[in-house]
């Protein structure tokens, strides 16, 4: 009974035995799939700093028979445990490169299976190696400023960062390289007419590109808010029907305000001007200065935060700077109005204008480049350009903005 059921085992077994092995011995004579592997926990470009730490995987349908890696060409010789004979694993690898030179780097893996055919794949993840700790400074360690004025935040760091912010007063600004491939980094923060004078504190965060570990720095500085006493005008009328007759050729200026709250949004990240802004105009006299408190019958007490200054009737009115044109239409109060998006969220305003130049809402246009003519229209007695200029949408005095020491 016992050598019956042998035999029924031996022709079942063999047979069973025969195809696989020949279904072995085709495979390895033709396998031709490349083998796939992955580096998990490296980020290609990314930048790291000190130690290398990720994981080989594979999940291929014919086992790895030789893997090498290369470090810019040259092998790092893997450990005898992580020697691979599998068609599945997962290989933690770690590697010290406090040593390496910092800037741009290629970490090469070869896989070969063992089938006839050697398939063999090569993967490549240039990265980056940063082991140099950040360090940076305000330019300027305190910050004195008026109500309705702007800080002008620099800070210069050791090297180029990923991100900058800056803290003050319950707002965050974002920093930028005030060139390219600069090192230092500013923001500009208006300074509301209405904020209390005072003294505040300014914290700016900085991080650097490194993924791998916590370099980051919090620096400190102080800002000191002087009151400013704005002076004060018993206001003007303006003549019966002529509001009314804006009505019906003119926009709300409600939907003014919703583009420029739109339009900050989307305003680029970084700056589309160069030097300092220039005054419009021929300027012959300043009719209404910056913050100027008014009382008027239509719009009551109010503050006027924005220049009028004065030049010959329907003369020439140009960009204050380099900026694309975001808004070009009539509006109740300002009239023809051209807006100016000069990058990082300031906008200079153009109200008033007798008619508009050749240009149009996407245009770009260089400083000194025509936008319109010195006009009435509007919310306006007599001739005279209200030139506005505003950073996040709050408006500051430009003519800080002229100086070439700002």
């Amino acid at each position: 009974m016992l050598k019956k059921l042998k035999r029924i085992l031996f022709f079942i077994v063999l047979p069973v035995f025969v195809l696989w092995v020949a279904s072995s011995l085709f495979s390895y004579f033709t396998h031709s799939v490349v083998p796939e592997i992955r580096l998990v926990g490296l980020q290609k470009d990314g930048y790291y700093a000190k130690k290398l730490s990720c994981n080989i995987k594979s999940d291929n349908s014919y086992k790895i028979a030789k893997l090498n890696i290369f470090l810019d060409g040259k092998k790092i010789e893997l450990r005898n445990d992580q020697v691979v004979r599998t068609k599945k694993f997962n290989i933690p690898f770690k590697f010290d490169i406090s040593g390496v030179s910092n800037g741009k780097h290629i970490l090469e893996i070869e896989a070969v299976d063992g089938s006839y055919n050697r398939n063999k794949s090569v993967e490549k993840w240039p990265f980056y190696v940063d082991n140099i700790s950040v360090k940076a400074v305000f330019l300027q360690q305190e910050y004195k400023v008026d109500q309705g004025r702007t800080i002008h935040v620099r800070i210069q760091a050791n090297k180029q960062l990923e991100k900058i912010h800056v803290k003050f007063l319950e707002d965050t600004y974002n920093c930028y390289p005030e060139s390219n491939y600069s090192n230092v980094y500013e923001c500009f923060i208006p300074i509301e007419c209405e904020q209390n004078s005072g003294e505040y504190m300014m914290e700016s965060y900085l991080k650097d590109f490194v993924k791998n570990i916590k370099n980051d720095v919090t620096l400190l500085s102080k800002v000191v808010v002087n009151t400013v006493k704005f002076p004060k005008q018993h206001g003007f009328k303006i003549p019966e029907g002529k509001l009314e007759e804006e009505k019906e050729i003119s926009m709300s200026d409600k939907i003014l305000e919703e583009a420029l709250e739109k339009w900050v949004k989307d305003s680029p990240k970084k700056k589309l001007w160069r030097g300092h802004f220039e005054i419009p105009i021929n300027m012959k006299r300043i009719a209404t200065p910056f913050g100027e408190i008014r009382t008027t019958p239509e719009k009551g007490r109010y503050l006027h935060r924005a220049v009028d200054i004065l030049d010959s009737p329907k003369s020439v009115v140009w960009a204050s700077q380099d900026g694309k044109v975001i808004i070009r239409d009539r509006f109740l109060k300002s009239g023809n109005t051209v807006v100016l998006d000069h990058g990082l969220g300031v906008f200079t305003l153009y109200f008033h204008l007798d008619d508009f130049s050749n240009v149009e809402v996407g245009d770009f246009i260089k400083k000194g480049n025509p936008i319109g003519k010195l006009g009435m229209t509007g919310y306006a007695t007599g001739y005279h350009l209200h030139w506005e200029l505003r950073v996040k949408n709050v408006p500051v005095d430009p003519f800080q903005w002229i100086k070439k020491s700002f």
